[in-house]
């Protein structure tokens, strides 16, 4: 009879090798869960530290480089901030690490991170501004024609914030924008210098947009600082903001040594709202020429247009009226660093140094209206309502073409109990503060007419 295949007998040596097979691997299982369990303890040391970078006066600094334990030798793990200043990475909980963050334009610093770090917490780095380099690098293109890195839509120029801010961008602006041509006589290359030249008759008789291109040649064929400094201008003046950022960054970086130039950069980020990076740099044009006003005029009219004070201002501004005891403007303008000081701590002696500093200003300069402005502010808050009264009525008998004079009259006025004389400094504030909207509105409409025309005939990137 034949038997089929599948009621044959599996001898018993073949049972024997299966069990054995069977046994090797639950042994061989049992290892990797034994080594799994090793390296889940050893993992278990590891934990993600998070940072944030930011300068003294908390802004966020970008593309800051983390290296982690430098004396270590290679290999050697870095990390590189966000654009918000963030940064994270993988450590040993177990040791300790010293990190080393570095960034152009800063001091570099190190943090020691202690064994046993908590993991939940953000470790808050602040790098010091350095005195020699940037605050923030940017991207440049060097095509022969006008495409600045990240200026695509236009969408972020112009005019920037509160009425206050925009005057004050206002005067920066035409102010940096007049150091044109104090060096108008330089030469270099022939054609470059056609080219600058043709920008500036073109700018004179009403034709911005084909200066910023006779401009942007020029210095394209030559990169002096005269061509750097007329293209950037150009554009700071028809408010292209984020532009004249990029060109005058671009500038500063070939001819770090130039005031005006770091003088109109820092008019620049103030018209993009960077407030912090105006005053870095108007400090930075100070520290050139310690005993030239012109870079501590820039940083005392963003003073006056700023709630709080900033970082180098009063070291700077005191340097100016130390150097310059007699110049109305730099008791000023110290002055009004000393007052928003004197509003934060309430000390009667801080407000005495503020109103000494106003005296000496008026001293020299009776009719400054803006100082007997402030010094009704100042008396105002100390209580002092008569004498505040006073003060505002002598900015307007100085000065009857400042609005904030009539303002602050008028509002002294009816809490004095005189209404009709609280109405009539209403009014003539109100026909000054609305002759000024006009003038900013009619820039505004040229600014957009301006970057309007530049990005139509900007060739597609």
């Amino acid at each position: 009879m034949t038997v089929s295949r599948s009621s044959r007998k599996v001898p018993s040596q073949f049972v024997w090798c299966r069990c054995a097979l069977v046994a090797c691997f639950l042994q061989l299982l049992v290892c990797l869960l034994f080594l799994s369990g090793v390296s889940a303890q050893d993992h278990s040391s590891q934990i993600v530290l998070r940072g944030k970078v930011t300068d003294q006066s908390g802004a966020e600094v970008p593309d800051a480089v983390i290296l982690f334990d430098p004396d270590s030798g290679p290999p050697r793990v870095s990390v590189r901030a966000g654009g918000q200043g963030t940064f994270e990475c993988r450590i040993d909980n177990t040791k300790k690490h010293l990190l080393q963050i570095s960034r152009q334009g800063f001091k570099t610093k190190t943090v020691l991170i202690s064994a046993g770090y908590t993991a939940n917490e953000v470790l808050n780095v602040v790098l010091e501004v350095g005195s020699g380099n940037l605050v923030y690098d940017m991207q440049f293109s060097d095509s022969p024609n006008f495409t600045v890195a990240g200026v695509t839509d236009w969408s972020n120029v112009g005019l920037h914030g509160s009425d206050v801010n925009v005057k004050t961008s206002e005067a920066l602006t035409k102010d940096a924008a007049a150091l044109k041509s104090s060096n108008a006589s330089a030469r270099g290359n022939s054609e470059a210098d056609t080219h600058r030249l043709l920008g500036d008759e073109k700018e004179e008789n009403g034709d911005p947009v084909a200066a910023e291109r006779e401009y942007e040649l020029a210095a394209k064929l030559d990169p002096a600082e005269q061509n750097y400094f007329s293209w950037g201008a150009e554009l700071l003046l028809h408010r292209a903001g984020v532009a004249a950022v990029e060109v005058l960054t671009k500038g500063v970086t070939l001819h770090a040594t130039s005031q005006r130039m770091i003088e109109a950069l820092g008019a620049a980020f103030y018209a993009n709202g960077q407030y912090t990076e105006a005053t870095q740099q108007m400090c930075r044009a100070a520290e050139l020429n310690p005993d030239d006003p012109e870079p501590y005029l820039f940083l005392g009219r963003i003073e006056a247009g700023a709630k709080d004070t900033f970082p180098c201002s009063e070291g700077a501004l005191h340097r100016f009226v130390s150097g310059q005891p007699k110049n109305a403007d730099a008791n000023f303008y110290y002055g009004l660093v000393l007052l928003k000081n004197a509003q934060r701590s309430q000390r009667e002696a801080d407000f005495e140094r503020a109103a000494s500093a106003f005296q000496n200003a008026l001293a020299n300069r009776p009719s400054f209206g803006e100082v007997y402005v402030q010094l009704g502010l100042l008396y105002n808050a100390r209580g002092q309502k008569d004498a505040a009264l006073r003060e505002f009525q002598n900015a307007v008998r100085v000065a009857p073409h400042l609005p904030d004079a009539h303002y602050q009259l008028s509002l002294a006025s009816r809490r004095a109990g005189n209404t009709a004389k609280a109405d009539e400094e209403m009014k003539k504030y109100e026909e000054l503060h609305s002759a000024e909207e006009a003038a900013l509105e009619k820039q505004r409409q040229e600014m957009k007419q301006f970057v309007t025309i530049l990005q139509q005939s900007s060739p597609k990137q």
